[in-house]
């Protein structure tokens, strides 16, 4: 018996074209809200309640400056005691008022005490600034499993179960959320792996969060900077060979044209958070790199593999030491070409 065939419609063709359109249809109605959007006047800073995390230096320093002089009540949280009194006393000198919380975040049993406090001693918490990080530098077998928990305690799950604590005081009413997040989260950099996964891990939450708090009148910008001249350089944590991995490092981020200044980085954040965007990149460099492993992964991939081999240090050696440790082993001409970082971390508090 001959087989009948049956003539059936192209269901592979249809669902394609209701793909298409569906795209289509997102694609207007993101279009129109980004239209929408810039005509709409910018959120103003004046009186709002600001907690920066990793406040006392750096670039939440920088972040705790800038937000201060267009009016915000700055709320600056630190582990420790010493270092918050002189950053509130760098902000007081030019008339800006911000009050200490010190508290670990990594510690989970800290992160509801402090979010009350700060709402029991300024009346409300607007805008949350998960800043605060730490940076080691060494080749992948220099660290141990402990690094990589305590880049994650830190750059994860402390900004996550900060802004799990926040969000409830914020419902009903605008509230705000910046995450200080990093180039090192979208490009995994060699010998900065603690690191950069932590920080990928921070992008993927922040992005997420944008689109899901959106309707709960929730604005989250997700920051994503290149090298800055903070002076951070000085207080990072250095393994492997430490001198030759802090003469590197300290190299990339502290000159011009590959960094940029912590107050540039903190105007740029400040412009966004008003203007109400979701995401900002700081620097070009960092945006090339981004785009380079968006077009290119194999290419970019075979570029580290190379400096890996034949540019960065190699020993294994598990000892940490600090930046400003370091800094004096290195010669005039070192000195020299990361003067600006050390003018940076007297600014900033590092």
């Amino acid at each position: 018996m001959s087989e009948v065939s049956v003539n059936r419609p192209d269901v592979g063709k249809g669902s394609s074209w209701l793909t298409a359109a569906g795209v289509s249809a997102l694609a207007v109605l993101a279009a129109r809200h980004l239209i929408k959007r810039r005509d709409q006047p910018l959120v103003k800073l004046r009186d709002k309640v600001v907690l920066v995390t990793g406040g006392s230096r750096g670039l939440g320093l920088a972040i705790a400056r800038e937000f201060g002089r267009q009016g915000a009540r700055v709320a600056l949280c630190a582990r420790d005691d010493e270092e918050l009194r002189k950053a509130c006393e760098k902000l007081a000198a030019e008339g800006i008022e911000a009050v200490s919380f010190p508290a670990d975040i990594t510690d989970a049993a800290n992160i509801e005490p402090l979010v009350s406090s700060v709402i029991s001693r300024l009346g409300s918490l607007d805008v949350l600034v998960n800043n605060a990080g730490r940076i080691s530098v060494g080749p992948f077998d220099s660290f141990t499993h402990a690094d990589f928990e305590e880049a994650m305690n830190l750059m994860f799950w402390a900004p996550v179960n900060l802004t799990l604590a926040a969000l409830p005081h914020m419902k009903g009413r605008s509230g705000h959320i910046i995450n200080i997040t990093s180039v090192g989260g979208r490009v995994s950099v060699p010998h900065l792996l603690p690191y950069s996964c932590a920080k990928f891990a921070f992008v993927g939450f922040s992005t997420g969060l944008s689109a899901e708090a959106h309707s709960k009148n929730i604005r989250v910008l997700t920051v994503v900077p290149g090298l800055m001249r903070t002076g951070s350089y000085l207080n990072a944590e250095f393994q492997g060979d430490a001198k030759h991995e802090f003469a590197w490092f300290g190299l990339l981020g502290n000159l011009p044209g590959l960094s940029v200044a912590a107050e540039y980085a903190a105007e740029r954040i400040r412009e966004s958070f008003e203007s109400g965007h979701k995401m900002c990149t700081i620097s070009l460099p960092a945006k090339i790199l981004i785009a380079c492993e968006a077009l290119a992964p194999e290419a970019t991939r075979t570029a580290f593999g190379l400096m890996t081999d034949y540019f960065l240090p190699s020993s294994s050696t598990k000892q940490t030491q600090r930046g400003k440790v370091l800094n004096p082993a290195l010669n005039a001409l070192f000195q020299g070409l990361t003067a600006l970082g050390r003018r940076a971390a007297h600014q900033w508090n590092e």
